[in-house]
């Protein structure tokens, strides 16, 4: 599965917020009255006549975006544009589109909030990085490579490691396993924390027939996910079905069958789930 990183320098709450926005789309409040009694008109809501801050409807688009109610969340982000157009609220529509996977439009926002002007450095490459995403989702894999080369080859102290695992992400897809392997590594060195680069490095290791190293690698990532749940739902299934086949390969089969049986615990009938079973069956287990 190809997983991609969008940085939040900008916004730091936003995209932990945003997760999973896309399938949760709620209805308008159409004719509900709203803090003085006054009915609402059709796609207006609460405070629309009341609200003269951006950043209040900024903070309500934040908050109906936690509550995976996009299309307030997209009412009340066009509002704090509308009251004061700025790159911040830009990039924000622009999330939001991105999280909802509408790709083209999101590159729009993310234009729009670079000639607003980002303010500083930390934020412009924010922007490129997540419009670097918006391209690699959209497989024009160049377009994306530029946008993160330009922000791993900017000057300044800030974190690049986001922007070196896409790229790494897409040299996999690519099969320019060298250019992979050195930008993992890069995040790796930037980020020591960030288990999706080790799990990225024992699938490389295991192309090459290192199945030793990618156990290492994919031990990894398990430890550093092993006390946080969302990481463990998002990511288990996959690093433990990694685990268990290197460890497969190493004959190393009690060991393998307990990580393939982690997989069937976290998501018996996905991919990874379809795949631990095979592989189970391959060592004899069929329960």
């Amino acid at each position: 599965m190809r997983r991609t990183v969008v940085s939040c320098l900008l916004l730091a709450s936003l995209v932990l917020m945003l997760t999973g926005c896309a399938s949760h789309r709620k209805d308008t409040i159409a004719g509900a009255p709203d803090a003085s009694g006054r009915k609402l008109n059709p796609g207006e809501l609460p405070g629309d006549k009341t609200i003269k801050n951006p950043e209040v409807a900024y903070n309500l688009a934040l908050e109906f975006a936690g509550q995976r109610n996009m299309e307030a969340a997209h009412h009340y982000i066009d509002l704090a544009m509308k009251l004061q157009p700025q790159a911040k609220y830009t990039y924000a529509k622009g999330l939001f589109y991105l999280s909802e996977k509408h790709f083209k439009e999101a590159i729009g926002m993310f234009d729009q909030a670079l000639k607003q002007g980002p303010g500083t450095q930390d934020n412009k490459l924010a922007i490129l990085n997540a419009e670097g995403v918006c391209y690699m989702e959209l497989e024009q894999d160049e377009k994306a490579l530029d946008l993160f080369r330009q922000v791993v080859n900017s000057p300044g102290s800030f974190s690049r490691f986001e922007s070196y695992y896409n790229m790494g992400v897409i040299y996999l897809r690519e099969k320019k396993y060298l250019d992979a392997e050195a930008v993992f590594n890069k995040v790796i060195e930037e980020n020591p924390n960030f288990y999706r680069a080790y799990n990225k490095l024992g699938i490389l290791q295991g192309i090459k027939g290192r199945w030793s190293d990618a156990a290492i690698s994919f031990k990894k990532a398990l430890d550093l996910i092993s006390m946080d749940y969302s990481a463990q739902q998002a990511d288990g299934a996959e690093i433990y079905c990694n685990y268990g086949e290197a460890l497969l390969h190493e004959k190393l089969y009690p060991q393998a069958k307990d990580a393939l049986l982690k997989v069937l615990g976290i998501a018996p009938e996905g991919f990874w789930g379809q795949k631990a079973k095979s592989l189970l069956a391959q060592m004899g287990f069929t329960g």
